[in-house]
């Protein structure tokens, strides 16, 4: 039986129209596009899988069903792998998620990630993990097992953050804190968005959170924000109020693949780490660089 703050449950926000990768995403979902040997939606869902969580919500868009299509048994095509006794059969099979632990939801119109979140509360009764599959992170434990880890410690609702560059700070969210513990950072405000004068620290939030429920009732009020969206800050600004917030400096290498730039970046440096496309990388950067 789950005690009351084991994290299960993971929604992922995937409704995105993926605008800066046009035209590709006109026909294949961003979550899909691949980096190295297999789609960016996949390093989220194993990084869940390798944390203990077993029930997966995607917030999809009407037109990008494909994202749950592949984690879905393919019969036809492992019945052609089986009889031809191919390698790829296990490949496939290892990306599987069972059908009573795949659900999947459409939101109707992009209101924001608040909304995204909101849009699962059918599915909602108890602490829970949202994850950004625009951010990939590559770490020996896995990013949302650490934020689990301080969730339960602190028993309060726990947020991902970075250092970045002030230049780059008025991309993101960003805390206010006021005492920190090592990589744990007790915060009293969130501004979305900030200038870098206005911007309270250089501590901005990434794509990763373990929520209480009660984010849901704060949501329900469809508040709009920064871009006249339903933000998730927005929301969790109002928990600070009653509930503790943590924000969490989490141990990794994080690549924002929600950009051309950032999805390369992390192409790059996950085959640089990978035994078996480490040397050809290599060779091909090397006689780019002759050039």
């Amino acid at each position: 039986m789950c005690s009351s703050d084991d994290i299960k449950t993971v929604v992922f926000p995937v409704a995105g129209l993926g605008s800066r990768f046009l035209p590709a995403t006109k026909i294949v979902a961003k979550e899909l596009l691949p980096i190295l040997d297999k789609p960016l939606i996949d390093y989220a869902v194993c990084e869940a899988k390798k944390a203990g969580i077993e029930r997966f919500i995607f917030i999809n868009s009407p037109n990008k069903q494909s994202i749950t299509n592949y984690f879905k048994k393919n019969k036809n095509l492992e019945s052609e792998l089986k009889d031809k006794k191919s390698e790829h059969l296990e490949l496939i099979s290892k990306n599987l998620i069972s059908e009573n632990n795949l659900i999947e939801v459409i939101q109707d119109k992009p209101l924001g990630l608040g909304h995204a979140i909101w849009c699962a509360r059918k599915y909602i009764s108890g602490p829970f993990a949202v994850m950004l599959p625009d951010d990939l992170i590559i770490s020996g434990v896995p990013c949302i097992k650490q934020l689990i880890k301080a969730y339960k410690n602190f028993k309060s609702n726990v947020v991902a953050i970075q250092e970045v560059d002030e230049n780059n700070i008025n991309k993101y969210g960003v805390i206010d804190y006021y005492k920190n513990e090592s990589n744990t950072y007790h915060i009293k405000d969130m501004i979305e968005k900030p200038d870098k004068k206005n911007a309270p620290s250089n501590l901005a939030i990434i794509g990763r959170y373990i929520l209480n429920p009660s984010i849901i009732k704060e949501l329900s009020n469809h508040e709009l924000g920064a871009g006249g969206e339903i933000q998730l800050t927005d929301a969790i600004k109002k928990l600070i109020i009653n509930e503790n917030v943590i924000g969490y400096k989490f141990e990794g290498n994080r690549f924002d693949c929600g950009n051309v730039i950032g999805a390369l970046n992390a192409q790059l440096s996950i085959a640089m780490n990978d035994d078996k496309y480490k040397s050809q990388i290599k060779e091909i950067i090397k006689n780019l660089s002759k050039e």
